[in-house]
């Protein structure tokens, strides 16, 4: 039941962060712009407002992605860590390659790197979240016996 729950808030959430990189749709144009793509991560890195802006951002926006990646999976699911930091790859992936496809956007390993370390923490707040959780509860059953 909860899982379903968290399902449907983890792809409303894919889906809302694909709109909101993705947008305006009118850089679009379908040719593929590799002269754009930084390959090298961190190269531009620079402490300006806007791209401290944007590394936020990164990692903010992809924080939930772990966390909903790893409540959407049974307890009983081997390597949920792991699978959580693979949905923040393929999706901070899949970002990347449709800026590669738009005028004036700048795909970056940095942008995936950034995306992926929001996920992995996203994905350790579940599990500390869970963790302290039941410590709360031993301490209580104890506290109550």
């Amino acid at each position: 039941m909860f899982i379903a729950v968290w399902r449907t808030i983890l792809c409303l959430w894919l889906i809302s962060v694909l709109l909101v990189i993705s947008f305006p749709w009118s850089k679009f144009d379908g040719t593929p712009h590799w002269e754009n793509i930084q390959w090298i991560p961190f190269t531009h890195l620079s402490f300006h407002p806007p791209v401290i802006v944007e590394t936020a951002a990164n990692i903010l926006g992809f924080i939930p992605i772990g966390y909903l990646t790893v409540r959407s999976l049974s307890p009983s699911t081997r390597h949920r860590f792991f699978l959580a930091s693979l949905m923040g790859f393929c999706s901070s992936t899949g970002i990347e390659v449709y800026q590669l496809f738009c005028h004036d956007r700048v795909p970056e390993t940095a942008d995936v790197l950034m995306n992926v370390a929001g996920t992995v923490v996203g994905a350790w707040l579940a599990f500390a979240i869970d963790q302290i959780l039941t410590f709360c509860r031993l301490q209580l059953c104890r506290f109550s016996s």
